[in-house]
């Protein structure tokens, strides 16, 4: 995950914060105050909070999060 993508969510996160909140309701409100410097440390508390693993959490957050990154749909069959 670059750094940039990351400011990205952090410069917005009132909006990133909600969606966390809504998708990872086990999350601690005091953990959603600030945005964690790093996408790691997001995803340490995550997988924390949830039972989860690293790896687990950085998917999680990564399909959450960054959305433009899943793989689009097929617009088209292949002949």
């Amino acid at each position: 995950m670059k750094h940039m993508e990351w400011t990205r969510v952090t410069s917005n996160w009132t909006r990133a914060s909600k969606r966390l909140e809504t998708r990872f309701p086990h999350l601690s409100p005091g953990s959603l105050q600030q945005p964690p410097s790093h996408l790691n440390e997001m995803a340490r508390i995550v997988a924390d909070s949830h039972d989860l693993t690293l790896a687990e959490a950085h998917h999680e957050l990564r399909d959450l999060l960054f959305p433009e990154m899943l793989p689009e749909p097929i617009a088209r069959a292949v002949v």
